[in-house]
């Protein structure tokens, strides 16, 4: 599952990176920032439209996974239902207010496939394998008709918006296929309902996929294509992290049931400290050369990039004890954890608003705004759960960052400039991997994912 996993989402991402860099050549800093802004609209009004169900969703699938299709049925009929609900209000407020009202409309529609997103659901059914194919074919196909765009003169940015929707259409086309193939042995239980829970769910969701939006809000186009940029690339840099994420939910599901859901979270968090702080130690070094590499307009990104590459390390810890918490059936606390610091990440983000710096230096605000948040996050996550002695397991992580920075360093003095970013690269790439396979896998591959089996008792 982990290189299943691994393999996909790395295709995925690189060409998701690709046709964002294509797009910031194309229309510039504002431009990408509108396209950034009705992609986050659309991820926007599928979080309302699930509003938390799809976490409760794989809770149920890891009790009772014999009722399968039954619970994804549900979880899938609602966020069809409120996501067009959603999708009628955008309709609406842009033929009356916008210039480009099919662009918004196109954009808000992006909640309707959402709804068959099998993230997660797959996963706790032991299907998470035939989802990433999915989803890295899907890449593939958007990234060959972003190039068709580019290639041929571009155009406006509803046809972005209008490839991306097709793309995601098919996606749930297939997703659908898969659904009726589920197991349905057993009749589900409804969905229980968790007023609070699904506040905080939904409150955290919208402000970790629509940032862009309430920056462009707030701070205008161009401070939100620069925002977005530097997003795309923290984003692809914390890759690994993302997906462990997504591998460790269904171990700290069924810990609780059938294992040591203290030593599960233990490993779990030690294994994000690995995947994510290598990461922010050698984007630390390379953002400078990156960002120019990729576009000189965006050169002012590399502090941007910076800060988010802090936050998002802040926020895959969270993530960690968020789950735990939900695992636990501790709502109340899983659903406090997740919406204070999301209030604050938007009052934060009122301040920044309030203040009216110039674009780059907004975006970095906000930026510094993503790292106060997620940093309350990680902190009310640890403070809501039992003590855990990680002790010197997290020495390992530090020592492995310290290592990649300083061979990405390395790299940057013997061959400084743009052409010294892949030896950046490959240095930080190489320390991060000799790193790993020494303190963690301790010379053999077999032990991957040993430490995490044995504490949660699930193999899948």
């Amino acid at each position: 599952m982990l290189l299943a996993l691994g393999a996909g989402v790395v295709v995925q991402r690189l060409c998701q990176l690709v046709a964002f860099v294509l797009v910031g050549h194309a229309l510039g800093a504002a431009g990408l920032g509108r396209y950034a802004e009705g992609q986050a609209l659309g991820a926007v009004l599928a979080v309302l439209a699930g509003a938390g169900v799809r976490n409760l969703a794989a809770r149920q699938l890891a009790g009772d996974p014999g009722a399968a299709r039954a619970v994804v049925h549900a979880a899938v009929r609602l966020r069809l239902l409120f996501g067009g609900l959603g999708l009628a209000a955008v309709a609406g407020v842009a033929y009356a207010t916008s210039p480009q009202p099919w662009f918004w409309v196109l954009s808000g529609a992006l909640a309707l496939p959402a709804a068959f997103d099998l993230k997660q659901l797959a996963d706790a059914a032991g299907r998470g394998r035939g989802e990433v194919a999915l989803e890295t074919g899907i890449g593939v196909l958007q990234l060959g008709a972003v190039l068709a765009w580019w290639s041929h003169g571009q155009g406006d940015v509803a046809t972005l918006a209008a490839i991306a929707l097709g793309c995601r259409s098919l996606y749930a086309l297939r997703a659908w296929a898969t659904i009726r193939t589920l197991p349905a042995t057993r009749t589900a239980a409804p969905l229980p309902r968790r007023p609070l829970l699904l506040l905080g769910q939904t409150a955290h969701e919208v402000l970790a996929l629509g940032d862009v939006w309430l920056v462009s809000l707030l701070l205008g186009e161009a401070a939100a294509g620069f925002y977005a940029f530097a997003q795309r690339f923290a984003g692809a840099a914390l890759v690994p992290s993302t997906q462990l994420a997504r591998l460790l939910l269904p171990h700290l599901l069924h810990a609780t049931m059938n294992g040591d859901p203290a030593r599960t979270l233990g490993t779990a968090l030690r294994a994000t400290a690995l995947a994510t702080w290598p990461m922010l130690a050698g984007g630390v070094v390379a953002a400078d050369a990156l960002c120019a590499f990729a576009c000189a307009g965006f050169a002012p990104a590399a502090p941007i990039l910076r800060l988010l590459l802090l936050a998002g390390s802040l926020q895959h810890l969270g993530w960690q004890c968020s789950h735990a918490l939900l695992a636990q059936h501790r709502d109340r606390a899983y659903a406090h954890g997740l919406l204070w610091p999301a209030v604050a990440h938007a009052a934060l983000l009122l301040v920044v608003a309030c203040i009216a710096v110039p674009a780059p230096a907004g975006a970095g605000l906000a930026a510094l705004a993503a790292v106060v948040a997620c940093a309350g996050y990680l902190l009310t996550g640890l403070r809501l759960l039992p003590r855990i002695d990680l002790g010197l397991a997290l020495l390992a992580p530090l020592g492995v960052a310290a290592a990649t920075g300083l061979a990405a360093a390395a790299g940057n003095a013997l061959v400084p400039g743009p052409f010294g970013l892949g030896v950046q690269l490959a240095a930080g790439g190489i320390a991060f991997a000799a790193g790993v396979w020494t303190v963690e896998l301790r010379g053999r591959w077999r032990r991957l994912g040993d430490g995490l089996v044995q504490a949660s008792g699930f193999r899948a």
